[in-house]
């Protein structure tokens, strides 16, 4: 039996910079629906950035175990299917929820002005 979590042991690697890219991305994208996600947004976002990471080890197993049902899925790129140890699968979930807890910080810092703003011109009127 063939071992899926080989080769890339490194903690942070190019791919690391996407993982965070893709953290940033994924928060400031439930930004623009805060209405809708402000309240679940940092459970949706880690449920998204964990899924992901499941869907990677998924196409690990099909490029081991199934490489020609895997090469008919001409949509998905070969580097997405590349081998990572457990390390740097927990790396890539890391950096992806560091992107999305800074842009959670920022704006939940601008939310909470524009509450204020809100709650002072009420009382204004």
């Amino acid at each position: 039996m063939q071992n899926i979590f080989l080769r890339n042991e490194s903690f942070f690697d190019i791919m690391s910079l996407t993982h965070f890219l893709s953290g940033l991305g994924l928060g400031l994208l439930f930004t623009i629906f805060r209405k809708t996600f402000q309240r679940i947004y940092f459970k949706l976002g880690i449920l998204i950035i964990v899924i992901w990471e499941l869907f990677e080890i998924f196409l690990r197993f099909l490029k081991v175990y199934y490489p020609l049902f895997l090469e008919k899925l001409k949509f998905i790129p070969s580097g997405w299917a590349s081998n990572e140890s457990a390390l740097n699968i927990g790396s890539d979930l890391i950096v992806g929820f560091g992107g999305l807890l800074i842009i959670y910080f920022i704006f939940k810092k601008i939310w909470k002005r524009q509450t204020i703003k809100l709650e002072n011109l009420e009382k204004k009127i």
